[in-house]
């Protein structure tokens, strides 16, 4: 009983402080984390277009549908633990896709006034999203192995856009009917302030390297410039899913 005791301080002691080193440990993470991913972004942004210009000394009206659909996404981010579990960092977000932009058009005829023919076809519109986030996260160790960052800030969105500017058309006399021939697009841009807001679970498979998913909503109003002094506003963003690497250090 004599040796028992001493034993047993002397083993408290030793692993005492122990207990809670492993759980600062936890409590407190890698310091610096990176990482990049590949994925989709399935928002539905589309938007619709109308313009008129002078023909036959009337006016012909070109109507255009952008369907912007889900498309493919990488995205990368970085960023290191000021306090505690509070995180600061950057991440980028790029995706591209082109559709078939749906025309519609009413052409005055060349001979007698108030008879318009109507021409439908379509032409291919690229569509590239880039976007800059600033993160502030919150770095939560789940288990030695996981970890789970969730963030939100303020975002930059830029959007180039293909737009019809004009059409051509196949004609013959008499006139009465015109054909639909191509188009013709110029590639605009802006960009717009907007948020950002996510979840990004890291699992690592060594001390530094590991695999993730991520899970993202971005959103910005953009107006990107027409013809003339016209502006078309367009929605920016949207859900973003995918996975890659993940580094801590």
């Amino acid at each position: 009983m004599k040796q028992i005791l001493p034993t047993t301080m002397f083993l408290l002691l030793v692993l005492g402080p122990a207990r809670p080193a492993i759980a600062q440990s936890r409590e407190r993470p890698e310091r610096i984390w990176f990482g990049v991913s590949g994925g989709v972004q399935p928002a539905v942004n589309s938007f619709s277009d109308a313009f008129e210009v002078p023909l036959n000394t009337e006016s012909q009206t070109v109507s255009i549908a952008y369907p912007v659909t889900g498309g493919a996404m990488v995205a990368a981010s970085a960023g290191c633990r000021v306090w505690r579990r509070l995180a600061i960092g950057v991440g980028v977000t790029r995706s591209h896709r082109d559709e078939p932009a749906t025309i519609d058009a009413r052409l005055p005829h060349p001979f007698f006034d108030n008879q318009f023919r109507a021409v439908q076809g379509t032409t291919t519109a690229a569509r590239n999203e880039l976007g800059a986030h600033l993160l502030v996260g919150w770095m939560m160790p789940i288990t030695d192995r996981l970890r789970l960052l969730v963030t939100a800030g303020p975002s930059l969105l830029s959007v180039h856009q293909s737009l019809v500017t004009a059409i051509d058309v196949t004609e013959t006399y008499p006139f009465d009917t015109a054909t639909f021939k191509s188009a013709t697009t110029k590639e605009a841009a802006a960009s717009a302030a907007g948020f950002n807001a996510g979840a990004d679970v890291f699992w690592m498979f060594s001390r530094h390297a590991g695999a993730g998913g991520m899970i993202q909503v971005t959103r910005a109003r953009v107006h990107v410039p027409a013809e003339g002094a016209r502006t078309i506003a367009v929605d920016a963003g949207g859900v973003q899913a995918g996975g890659g690497l993940r580094f801590v250090f």
